[in-house]
């Protein structure tokens, strides 16, 4: 009798699924190798990926202070990515609309954000930071940065650090620590314990940090940011050449005064007291004078009022002016016989040059400030 082929060779559909099994075990392989093969590709995109940092500037102060971190991370593009929102007086006409110099710096603003409440009152303040608490968290979702780069003490940073904050964005506070008064001390704390990371100015400041719990670790000792811009343009040849351009051609070397006087939000009409008196014996002492308008604080419209009352816009020994590039403010406030008013410029960038000053009222109690003969406070 004939032997019968096996069934199971003769079986079609067997033969098929031997084919099918040997196909899927292929197909299976190639896949695994693609996942490994990505999986490598993604820990490689990893180690190599950018540092998104978000720089958040509000006003031509903080502006300069940050200009020097801005341009470091610029000039590093192959770790870094810098994403830059603008908001606050930056923003407004009435003060210069300081946004014009980031943009003249060469930084792409990806974000304008309108957060001012005009009135320049203590409501107005208030209503700011409301208004930028509702704007601020779509452009940091849009955004997704891995840190957000802060600075100082002023309310709009207040309202950045917050929304940072809740939305568990890593912070990079600068110049917290410092003491000084009014209403800033406690912003500025109340933003050092929103922080994750502290860059400080001084040794003082960095201990008070510690006092206040932030850890060790996470706090660097960087002195004042600007200090590299004021130290490396302080032998400018042309330095005369922008004195003249501000006061005219007859100004002489330090023989011209400087004043800036912000309001104290604490004690605002005692602020337009001290502001209408400084006014007055400027005038009296007869000598060329640049003088720049007050801050977006509460009380800054009345000083401007009581500035505009003096005639000060129209006398011929003043210059009224609402901004200055910090290249050149810093070139006539090293050149001046003296700067007047309640600024930190005076404690500090004047402090680079050797300027003398004259700090009036309660702004800056506390700070620190170099051994000297030349700081007077009234």
């Amino acid at each position: 009798m004939e032997k019968q082929p096996s069934v199971l060779t003769r079986n079609p559909h067997t033969v098929n699924t031997w084919k099918a099994q040997e196909l899927y075990y292929l197909r299976t392989q190639r896949i695994k190798e693609k996942m490994e093969r990505g999986k490598t590709e993604e820990n490689q995109c990893e180690r190599k990926r950018k540092l998104k940092v978000c720089v958040a500037t509000c006003n031509r102060a903080d502006y300069s202070k940050l200009a020097p971190i801005m341009f470091g991370l610029k000039n590093q593009p192959e770790d870094f990515e810098l994403e830059v929102v603008v908001l606050g007086s930056h923003l407004i006409d009435d003060y210069g609309n300081t946004f014009r110099m980031i943009e003249q710096d060469d930084f792409d603003i990806g974000s304008k954000l309108h957060t001012i409440v005009r009135g320049e009152d203590e409501a107005a303040m208030v209503e700011s930071v409301g208004l930028a608490l509702v704007k601020l968290p779509d452009v940091l979702q849009r955004l997704h940065p891995d840190i957000l780069i802060v600075h100082g003490d002023r309310f709009d940073a207040l309202a950045l650090a917050t929304a940072a904050a809740l939305m568990n964005i890593r912070i990079l506070h600068l110049e917290g620590g410092e003491v000084s008064g009014t209403i800033d001390d406690s912003i500025r704390h109340a933003i050092s314990k929103l922080a994750h990371y502290h860059a400080c100015c001084t040794r003082m400041a960095e201990q008070h940090l510690i006092a206040m719990c932030e850890d060790h670790s996470r706090i660097l000792l960087a002195g004042c940011p600007s200090y590299d811009k004021l130290l490396s343009s302080q032998r400018r040849d042309d330095y005369m050449d922008i004195i003249k351009s501000w006061l005219g051609d007859k100004v002489k070397d330090r023989d011209y005064i400087v004043a800036l006087q912000h309001p104290v939000t604490t004690d605002i009409q005692h602020s337009i007291k001290i502001y209408g008196l400084m006014l007055d014996a400027l005038i009296s002492f007869n000598k060329r004078t640049l003088i720049l308008f007050p801050n977006i604080d509460a009380g800054s419209k009345e000083m401007v009022r009581v500035m505009r009352k003096k005639g000060i816009e129209q006398h011929p020994n003043f210059r009224a002016v609402k901004h200055i590039p910090f290249e050149q403010f810093i070139q006539l406030v090293c050149h001046a016989g003296c700067m007047i008013g309640n600024s930190s410029c005076g404690v500090r960038e004047a402090g680079a040059f050797g300027t003398p000053v004259i700090n009036l009222g309660t702004r800056q109690t506390g700070r620190e400030t170099g051994r000297c003969d030349w700081l007077r406070s009234l």
